[in-house]
């Protein structure tokens, strides 16, 4: 196990601090690429903004046409589904870390959703949308996220808006097989 940059204190080798760290950087509004403090309602300082905009005038990136809209205890998600996720997630005593950067073999990977449960890891990954650029994104993440959980610890999941009609019955089905089981879902 590593240590934490901040505190010294036992980290999971592939987060880049350890959960209290983490969630006390969360309180903090920074700035999502260099870590500036920044003013309530803005994600990003004045310079990676005036970046961003550059950006968007040429080609817009997927990331950064759907930005959060929604809020679950002051973490930001970007869509309903996620939320509802959340909500199911916390109902059933699972604290999920939300796109949190995960660095594998010189990659970097930011899923949905990583639950911790002892030495395992379930990477939960929702796909929301439809479309010829979206699937093939999706298969490609499926592929990675494939990749990935070749080790016993890990496990992926992902998620589809069918799957939000009736979550203890789909989610938690897919749930149950990973070591996060349960006999009953809320």
């Amino acid at each position: 196990m590593s240590k934490c940059p901040q505190c010294n204190s036992p980290k999971q080798a592939w987060f880049k601090l350890c959960f209290d760290c983490n969630e006390k950087a969360k309180q903090k509004l920074t700035c999502e690429k260099c870590e500036q403090i920044i003013p309530e309602g803005h994600t990003l300082c004045k310079v990676h903004w005036k970046e961003k905009q550059e950006k968007l005038n040429g080609k817009e990136d997927f990331r950064d046409k759907f930005e959060g809209k929604f809020y679950f205890n002051g973490m930001k998600v970007k869509s309903k589904s996620e939320l509802l996720l959340l909500y199911f997630f916390e109902a059933n005593g699972l604290h999920p870390r939300y796109e949190d950067l995960i660095m594998f073999n010189s990659h970097e990977y930011r899923p949905d959703f990583i639950v911790e449960k002892g030495d395992d890891i379930v990477i939960i990954e929702h796909f929301g949308m439809n479309g010829d650029d979206y699937n093939k994104r999706k298969q490609t993440k499926i592929a990675e996220y494939a990749k990935l959980c070749k080790d016993s610890h890990w496990f992926f999941i992902s998620t589809d808006e069918s799957d939000m009609y009736n979550l203890k019955e789909t989610l938690g089905k897919k749930l149950n097989k990973t070591p996060l089981s349960k006999i009953r879902w809320k």
